[in-house]
C-alpha cells in the first residue's frame, strides 16, 4: 500500500506488517476488521497505537510497553474522544491561521470539498474516517472562523466545472453591503 497526499509530500510505505511514513513506523496486523497497530516510532504527539475487533475499537498513546490499564476501558475511550477533540481543534487552528486560503475563500468562495480537504491536510494519518471526521469539521471551523452559518457564511449550489448536477460550494456573506 502506498498513500499520497495531494498538495503535501506525504505518504506511507508497506512491507510485510510494517508501515513506514512521514509519522514513523509502525507494526499493523489486521484481518478483516480484527488486529493491531503499534508506533514503533514516530513524531511525539501524533502517534498512537490501535487494537480493533470487528466494528469495536481501542486507541491509545505511547508505547506498547505501557500498563494494561491504558489500553482500554471507560477512562480510555473518555482520553480518544478527548484526543480526537484536540485533533480537531489543531486542524481548526491551522485552518484559520491559512490567510491565503481563507483569502481565497472570502474573495471566490471554495467548494465544500475544498475545505473539508483542508482540514484533513491537518489531521493525523493514522486516523480511521479522516474523510468523515474533516467533512463533520467543515461547519465547526467555518464557524469558528468566520461566525454563525447563515449570518457570516452560507452554502450555495453550483453547476460543477464538469459533467451534471451541483457542487455545495461556502461562500462568505458580506456584512454592510
Amino acid at each position: 500500500m502506498v498513500r499520497r497526499r495531494v498538495g503535501a509530500m506525504s505518504f506511507r510505505f508497506r512491507l510485510g506488517p510494517f508501515t513506514f511514513g512521514r509519522t514513523g513506523t509502525r507494526l499493523s496486523l489486521w484481518s478483516r476488521g480484527t488486529g493491531f497497530s503499534i508506533p514503533l516510532s514516530g513524531k511525539k504527539g501524533r502517534s498512537f497505537g490501535k487494537i480493533g475487533f470487528g466494528p469495536f475499537s481501542w486507541f491509545f498513546r505511547g508505547s506498547p510497553a505501557a500498563p494494561p490499564a491504558a489500553h482500554g476501558g471507560e477512562a480510555e475511550a473518555e482520553n480518544n474522544q478527548h484526543r480526537l477533540g484536540s485533533y480537531d481543534g489543531a486542524a481548526i487552528k491551522a485552518f484559520g491561521s491559512d490567510q491565503q486560503f481563507l483569502e481565497k475563500l472570502r474573495q471566490y468562495g471554495v467548494p465544500w470539498r475544498g475545505v473539508q480537504e483542508r482540514l484533513k491536510e491537518e489531521l493525523p494519518d493514522q486516523l480511521i474516517d479522516r474523510d468523515k471526521i474533516a467533512y463533520r469539521l467543515v461547519p465547526k471551523a467555518m464557524d469558528a472562523v468566520f461566525g454563525q452559518q447563515n449570518a457570516a457564511w452560507k452554502t450555495e449550489k453550483r453547476p460543477p466545472k464538469s459533467g451534471s448536477g451541483f457542487t455545495t460550494w461556502i461562500v462568505i456573506i458580506e456584512t454592510g453591503a
